[in-house]
């Protein structure tokens, strides 16, 4: 028979050993947590907290791309506002469970989202490029849920644009009040951008209001006379006659779109200016301009690079595809012609529309 002093000892080594195995991680006595969800980090770099505490301490480090589990989601209230934070365990052999903020993690779900949307972007040549004048609400659909925010000065590459419309809630003073004129409603205004190769997030849509347009500087001189650029597509390249480089520096060529300031209505350009680099006078030149279009993006450059296509609204509104030809002479000299018949665009009044849809 075991002595009573024997049995306490073994008792006692048992619960030591039971600790040893929690405090070093080799075994556990509670099942794992069931994720809830997977998140993928955005964040340069993020800090696994023990709680969400302003003391908590670091358990872990993770950086953009890491995927962790999403194993709880609650609300933390502040003086100031309410921050969002998930329990997440990371994907690493410890298995490091912990906490961090919300922002600085973007659900799986979405960002397979944005993956589509850049995929199926890929297709379509850049039609400007921009930087984000503030921080940025990003979208996976214009007008949408807001995903994540953009840091100010991010750079953009736009590759479509659209206008949705928001009407105001009617509101009264008074139950006995007379005033029954309809709110006006609201255009706006959003880009379909692509991200750089370092982010998480490489597509979605934006405010178009949020975005500078950053008109490359050999053809930024071109603006004036109540115009400016509203996107450019490079359509080939050229090298310059360079007596220090035997091959020359590699000059884009342009097919540039600019709009009258003064033109109303949903259309992004108004002129289509052909801007090519001339090795032979050192200088661009334009060899093919056209004003009086009604133009939407985007812009198209054919595969063999004989030819581009635009899109110019009809008498209906609607967007109608515009072929023009492009034939090389030599590395200064572009021909281009039009080989769509014109077309002409009526600005219907919105009186006019609304009576048309009854």
């Amino acid at each position: 028979m075991q002595s009573p002093i024997k049995s306490v000892k073994s008792i006692v080594a048992g619960i030591a050993l039971s600790l040893a195995c929690v405090i070093a991680g080799g075994c556990s006595l509670l099942p794992a947590e069931t994720k809830i969800d997977e998140g993928i980090v955005i964040a340069p770099t993020l800090k696994i907290r023990s709680s969400t505490a302003l003391a908590a301490l670091d358990l872990a480090e993770v950086k953009r791309g890491d995927r962790l589990e999403i194993l709880e989601q609650s609300e933390v209230k502040t003086p100031t506002r309410t921050n969002e934070w998930y329990k997440v365990r990371t994907k690493t052999k410890d298995a490091t469970e912990g906490y961090v903020e919300a922002r600085y993690v973007i659900n799986k779900s979405i960002v397979d989202k944005t993956q589509d949307l850049f995929e199926k972007s890929k297709g379509i040549a850049s039609q400007g490029i921009g930087r984000l004048k503030v921080q940025t609400k990003l979208r996976v659909e214009p007008g949408g849920d807001v995903i994540t925010y953009l840091s100010r000065g991010t750079t953009v590459e736009i590759v479509g644009k659209t206008r949705t419309t928001i009407k105001p809630d009617k509101q009264q003073e008074s139950d006995d009040s007379e005033d029954t004129e309809e709110p006006e409603t609201r255009t706006v205004i959003w880009y379909q951008i692509r991200l750089p190769e370092t982010e998480v997030l490489r597509a979605g849509w934006v405010g178009a209001q949020q975005v500078q347009l950053d008109t490359p500087d050999e053809i930024l001189y071109l603006e004036g006379e109540g115009r400016r650029f509203t996107g450019w597509v490079v359509f080939d390249q050229v090298r310059s006659k360079d007596t220090k480089n035997k091959k020359g520096e590699l000059k884009d060529n342009y097919i540039a779109l600019m709009k009258n300031l003064a033109t109303e209505g949903p259309i992004d350009f108004t002129r289509l200016w052909v801007l090519i680099y001339s090795p032979d006078e050192g200088r661009y030149v334009g060899p093919y301009i056209e004003d009086g279009l009604h133009g939407v993006l985007p812009v198209t450059v054919h595969p063999d690079h004989k030819g581009f296509t635009i899109h110019e609204l009809d008498e209906n509104g609607k967007p109608v595809a515009v072929e023009y030809e492009a034939i090389r002479i030599d590395a200064s000299h572009l021909r281009v012609h039009r080989l769509s018949p014109k077309i002409y665009y009526k600005k219907v009044p919105a009186s006019q529309r609304s009576k048309r849809k009854r």
